[in-house]
């Protein structure tokens, strides 16, 4: 039986289990729009700007750990999605990102609104290709979702050109084969690993984002126990939740981009990181690493392991296959020394970072009437009244660490933050997307008011397909965090402490955002919130109302 090659792509679609075509439709993308309303199986959603539908996608990608489908429009649309495109890079994330193009007769003719889309989305996916021929919608389609899950996941973009989705096909799609990808370690690499391991004095695992993509935390945490290790999570590849953060041995977060880091990795005589990049960094910070410390590096891209610092053991490997491995080979030849010298470490692991909590908590409760309030006192106030199994969708930079000192996050899958992208407007459309992924569990996101801005027509979206997110406005009237950035600038960087700056463009005290009235103007219910005593009593109208929310909390714009 024959049939255009718009219905065999939406038919392998189905084959493949997709839900959801995210997207913005165009001239070119009609062909596709025509099928569609024939496979009630597939459901369309739209969003009013592109970037909103890459986020939308990439949310539901991290949640279902499946690939999210996009299809955009042509040069103009899939330019607006590119920063979208760059974050679900950055983090890994499983995405099949397609948009129409030109009919290829008009090609050469560099018609309206055309471009080389192979070329603009090449450097940030693993594979991105042009469809000339309706012959090879099915091979370009099984390729794609194959490239995007096979680890270390990540997007795909395809060009799909007007004419070539009309072409008629003759073919009858299979079902897709599973992608079974369970790369064993090479056994030398896990012998060396506990050889070094086992002798250590003060070892500290470093966990990343593709422990948690690899279902791998249970392991990890074996592992910090069996070695009585101080756990830290890297700030630049800690957009999941790669550890419990109540475990004992859970040390926080480790700021890769402060002069600081450097004593901290000091003070451990080996270092075990799993999958995470060592380092990523925003700003130069020389020689993170002494020299003296031994660093192993368990990773399931190779292209990670001592791209930047020298291992003493590099593991290549299924993340959790390769850490079961370790677990056991070390359980196994751990002496009765070595044993009791890790359980007298795990305790003062333990002693240690349960004052430094106490500490943290010291300084949240502080200044807890404070106007504006301070983030401390907002996160938790929240803390009393989310609902159970929340998860959060978060995107405020300054106040990422308030958040995360308030909030425990013990199961993965319940956080997800733009931080190892880092391009803003991503988590408007990214808690729509995780909300549909899981439509029987509350999803929160946490927004600054400058990155709500950046794709705050997403907002649309909530309300027309009735997408119950609260969303909880961070409104510092800043940018915050370049103000925070402009003080490390002065100093430490160029040693300059008696300048100050008047924070040219980052400033919104004049003209304050409103979020909650642009929330009304889309459908959303608004809250405003400027006294901290309303916000309690305003949270829990919010998650009760079952509705799509915003609330637009004043916080403190701290010291600038």
């Amino acid at each position: 039986m024959r049939k255009p090659s718009r219905s065999i792509l939406l038919d392998m679609l189905v084959n493949q289990g997709v839900e959801y075509v995210f997207g913005n439709p165009g001239t070119t993308e009609l062909p596709l729009m025509d099928a569609i309303q024939d496979y009630p199986q597939l459901k369309y959603l739209l969003a009013l700007q592109e970037s909103t539908s890459v986020a939308m996608a990439e949310g539901y990608a991290r949640a279902t750990k499946k690939p999210g489908f996009v299809n955009l429009h042509i040069a103009g649309g899939l330019a607006n999605g590119l920063s979208m495109l760059y974050n679900a890079f950055r983090a890994g994330t499983p995405l099949v990102l397609t948009a129409g193009q030109s009919d290829t007769r008009l090609l050469l003719e560099e018609p309206l609104l055309s471009g080389n889309l192979v070329e603009m989305c090449r450097q940030y996916t693993k594979w991105s290709a042009e469809v000339l021929h309706g012959t090879d919608v099915p091979t370009a389609i099984r390729r794609a979702f194959r490239t995007a899950l096979t680890p270390p996941t990540g997007p795909v973009f395809l060009s799909l050109p007007f004419n070539v989705l009309d072409e008629e096909i003759e073919l009858h799609p299979s079902p897709p084969s599973p992608v079974l990808s369970k790369i064993r370690p090479d056994p030398r690499a896990i012998e060396q690993a506990v050889g070094v391991l086992a002798k250590a004095q003060n070892p500290l695992l470093l966990v990343g984002d593709r422990v948690a993509q690899a279902g791998a935390v249970p392991d990890a945490v074996r592992a910090a126990e069996l070695l009585g290790a101080m756990v830290m999570a890297p700030m630049l590849d800690s957009s999941e939740v790669n550890f419990p953060t109540s475990h004992g041995q859970f040390g926080g977060i480790l700021n890769t981009g402060s002069p600081e880091t450097r004593a901290i990795l000091a003070r451990h005589d080996v270092i075990l990181a799993i999958g995470c990049n060592v380092f990523t960094q925003f700003l130069y910070i020389p020689q993170l690493l002494s020299g003296n410390e031994r660093l192993i590096h368990l990773d399931v891209d190779v292209r990670e392991i001592e791209k930047s610092n020298a291992v003493t053991v590099g593991i290549w490997g299924d993340i959790r296959a390769s850490l079961e491995e370790l677990n056991n080979a070390l359980d196994g030849s751990m002496s009765s020394s070595e044993r009791e010298a890790a359980r007298t470490r795990r305790m003062k692991v333990e002693e240690g970072n349960a004052r430094m909590r106490e500490d943290v908590l010291a300084i949240g409760l502080k200044n807890w009437d404070q106007k504006p309030m301070n983030e401390s006192r907002l996160f938790l106030e929240m803390k009393k009244v989310i609902p159970e199994n929340t998860i959060f969708v978060v995107e405020a930079p300054t106040s990422l660490t308030p958040f995360l000192n308030a909030i425990d996050l013990n199961e993965p899958g319940t956080c997800f933050i733009n931080i190892r992208g880092g391009a803003l407007g991503w988590a408007v459309g990214a808690a729509l997307g995780v909300k549909l992924a899981k439509p029987n569990l509350p999803v929160v996101c946490i927004l600054g008011d400058g990155s709500a801005m950046y794709s705050i027509q997403g907002l649309w979206t909530a309300a027309r397909y009735d997408l119950p997110v609260v969303y909880i406005v961070c409104n510092n009237r800043s940018y915050r965090i370049l103000k925070h950035f402009m003080k490390n600038y002065y100093f430490p960087l160029l040693g300059l402490k008696d300048r100050k700056s008047e924070y040219p463009g980052m400033n919104f005290f004049e003209h304050p955002l409103d979020c909650a009235s642009v929330a009304e103007g889309f459908g959303v219910r608004g809250f405003k919130v400027d006294d901290p005593v309303d916000l309690k009593p305003t949270l829990e109208k919010a998650f009760a109302l079952g509705k799509p929310a915003l609330i637009d909390v004043h916080v403190h714009s701290g010291d600038y």
